[in-house]
């Protein structure tokens, strides 16, 4: 294993004097879980047959992205197999279980169940009801759950739990890491990357390992130096343009009609939003096909290479009329359902390509311009970030703007 002096430090402590509760918590990218591709092989190979072996992350599909695939990478399909029926997935000759954690109903996978190890990623994002119910399951002599997680509000139950343990004593172990832990990392990337999350609740978070409540603005370096980010689309060359995604947010009552309209440079250099339409209030459904039929064509027209529209889901009839609309229009774009993913994600991506300077808005985008400046965080105690939606803030037209470019996110992030 070739490990930095912290994951060394960690593997030492954790595997010759393991507690109950052997957490890491900290930074992206600072080698916390990089160090459980060793530790949970070892975990498994030692722990008490008599017990189950559960694995678990927000969901499945995350749990292999995050865990599974690169071990499997690493040590071959014999020693870490493939994920089957029922989340069985057999590890160093042991069935495993493989659990999503993410609400509170998957708890019941785990009632009578009798654990001897747990490891878990991304605990933070996980429902407080499983978390109660694996502390009870984890009941064979030795019994030792391997967790990672970055860290949320100091509000959250799992910081609460770590306090409640830290402060008992003996039973828990907590490893801290920040970015600057990983030293495999060059420090060109490192500062890229404090630079990505600068201004923002995520610095604190991502980049120092931080508990933190979310405060203030959702995307500061945009509310501080906006004039940094808003460009003329006079000055947008001919051809620069290599394609282009519509995203739609339908209103209602106290809430807008949104649509967006955001292209891309070559490589995803940049990322621009060209153009908006947004209107309060309720519209009936002939003048929203009306009018996004207007703002398709001055789209494709301006744009060729305009071809996707991604709507809010939740409105089917209304997707349906407007793609009667644009057939009959003759326009050449194809309407897709809005993936609608974590809110909270769309917020890190936008604060990612605003800290690389990627991210354009053109300044007669006055209503996207205004929602991205006055977003700020809901105040609460909870331990849930929530970006603030009460209706005193424009949060119709981020819901489009996201809308649009969501299904190519790690597309961008990657080439970025």
């Amino acid at each position: 294993m070739i490990l930095t002096e912290k994951q060394r430090q960690v593997w030492k402590e954790s595997i010759s004097r393991p507690r109950r509760w052997n957490i890491s918590v900290g930074a992206v990218r600072s080698g916390k879980t990089y160090l459980d591709y060793f530790r949970i092989p070892y975990r498994i190979c030692h722990a008490d047959r008599r017990g189950i072996i559960v694995l678990a992350g927000f969901t499945e599909g995350t749990l292999e992205r995050n865990i599974l695939a690169p071990m499997r990478e690493m040590f071959g399909e014999k020693v870490v197999g493939r994920l089957g029926k029922g989340g069985r997935v057999r590890i160093c000759g042991r069935e495993c279980y493989a659990v999503g954690a993410y609400r509170s109903g998957m708890a019941e996978r785990l009632r009578g169940a009798s654990v001897s190890y747990c490891y878990g990623d991304e605990v933070t994002s996980w429902s407080e009801d499983f978390f109660i119910m694996l502390m009870s399951r984890l009941d064979r002599p030795g019994a030792v759950f391997d967790g990672s997680c970055n860290p949320a509000s100091p509000f959250h139950w799992f910081k609460r739990f770590i306090d409640r343990e830290e402060k008992e004593g003996g039973s828990i172990r907590v490893s801290r890491f920040t970015i600057d832990d990983n030293t495999m990392l060059t420090e060109e990337f490192r500062e890229n990357l404090k630079r990505e999350y600068a201004g923002s609740v995520f610095y604190d978070r991502y980049i120092l390992g931080l508990w933190k409540s979310a405060e203030g603005a959702v995307y500061g370096e945009f509310a501080n130096a906006p004039e940094r980010f808003i460009i003329d689309s006079r000055k947008i060359k001919a051809g620069e343009i290599i394609m282009a995604d519509i995203g739609v947010d339908f209103g209602g009552n106290g809430s807008a009609t949104a649509f967006n309209l955001t292209g891309y440079t070559a490589g995803y250099e940049k990322i621009i939003t060209l153009d908006e339409f947004y209107r309060k209030g309720i519209m009936s459904p002939k003048e929203l096909e009306r009018e996004f039929v207007s703002f398709a064509r001055r789209a494709v027209k301006k744009y060729p290479r305009v071809c996707d529209v991604y709507c809010d889901s939740a409105e089917q009839v209304l997707i349906r009329g407007l793609e009667n609309a644009v057939r009959k229009a003759g326009l050449p774009v194809m309407l897709h359902n809005a993936r609608k993913g974590d809110i909270n994600q769309r917020i890190r991506f936008y604060n990612a390509i605003m800290g690389r300077g990627r991210y354009f808005i053109c300044s007669h985008c006055e209503n996207t311009i205004r929602a991205f400046g006055e977003a700020v965080w809901e105040q609460n105690t909870s331990g849930a970030d929530r970006r603030l939606d009460n209706g005193s803030v424009n949060i119709d037209s981020l819901d489009a703007q996201e809308y649009s470019t969501e299904r190519r996110m790690k597309e961008i992030m990657d080439r970025g």
